[in-house]
């Protein structure tokens, strides 16, 4: 078994993705994500006393980038999800990155 993990930097594509991949009988979950940068932005609550107001005044944009997980059984899924993203996105440099790592334990599927 494989997870699938795709994450974009925007979530334009993430609604064709989606219907592509569920074309070819795929389903996952897809959770928003927040970068790092931006968490530490939004939850820093310990600033320094001259610049503490100072990130009230800038306006951050607060992007969510959505993540789509995906449990499949072999390699040859991965490659077919790898392809099926690539067909909407087209290179995903500086749109976001995907991977899959090995999952040695499931139940429910």
């Amino acid at each position: 078994m494989k997870l699938f993990t795709l994450t974009l930097t925007e979530g334009q594509y993430m609604p064709e993705i989606l219907k592509n991949i569920s074309k070819h009988g795929f389903h996952g979950s897809v959770l928003p994500t927040m970068s790092t940068k931006n968490a530490l932005i939004t939850y820093d609550t310990e600033q320094g006393p001259i610049f503490g107001g100072f990130s009230k005044v800038v306006n951050y944009p607060q992007t969510s980038r959505p993540m789509l997980y995906i449990v499949v059984k072999n390699d040859e899924e991965i490659k077919q999800l790898f392809e099926l993203v690539k067909e909407v996105v087209g290179d995903l440099t500086n749109k976001g990155f995907m991977y899959s790592i090995p999952v040695d334990t499931v139940d429910g599927i």
